[in-house]
């Protein structure tokens, strides 16, 4: 239990000037208050976080390749799925084609 602990992050408050704030600390102008709020808003929607990076990289490390009973169990699973699919789609097209006939009649 005392090495699961010991291997956790410690907390570290965040500081004011984190992700794209430390980069933009030269648009200080009050006139250009708002115009640096949005470029700040604009910087972060176009560049992906470090949040989301780290997320990302921990769920890939925790993907693992499926043996083999579980790649067949998913296989079958689809292709049920697929014959289900096209005998739903036979049966709408034999459906289909009375009505064309009665109606084109």
């Amino acid at each position: 239990m005392e090495q699961r602990l010991s291997r956790r992050r410690k907390y570290r408050p965040k500081s004011a000037k984190s992700g794209l704030a430390q980069f933009l600390t030269n648009l200080r102008c009050k006139s250009l208050d708002s115009v640096r709020r949005q470029v700040k808003n604009k910087l972060r929607q176009v560049l992906p976080s470090a949040s989301f990076y780290r997320d990302s990289m921990r769920f890939y490390k925790r993907c693992t390749k499926p043996d083999r009973q579980e790649f067949l169990r998913i296989s079958a699973a689809i292709g049920v799925g697929f014959l289900i699919m096209g005998v739903i789609g036979f049966v709408v097209k034999l459906m289909h084609i009375p009505i064309v006939n009665i109606i084109m009649d």
